[in-house]
């Protein structure tokens, strides 16, 4: 079965948010199917720094909007998928 990766950017609501507690998070609330592949801790704006992470899923019907959802339901962040594609 083929393989979608997803580039999504997490960003937190306060400057003071642990990014790290945040990555520990997103690993914890994906499904067992879906793979947290690499990211990176970039800086955005006005002291703020966002997460930009590639996450692996099966190519399944409705599998992209879920990570979307896992990923707005950690609090204190919000996150949107820049891209995806076909592995």
């Amino acid at each position: 079965m083929a393989e979608n990766a997803i580039i999504v950017e997490i960003i937190p609501d306060d400057a003071e948010v642990d990014m790290n507690a945040i990555i520990d998070k997103i690993k914890v609330s994906l499904p067992s199917q879906a793979e947290l592949k690499d990211y990176r801790i970039e800086p955005f704006v006005f002291g703020l720094k966002k997460i930009k992470a590639m996450i692996i899923v099966p190519e399944e019907e409705g599998a992209v909007s879920k990570i979307e959802e896992i990923l707005n339901s950690i609090e204190g962040v919000s996150a949107e998928i820049q891209s995806v594609t076909r592995l």
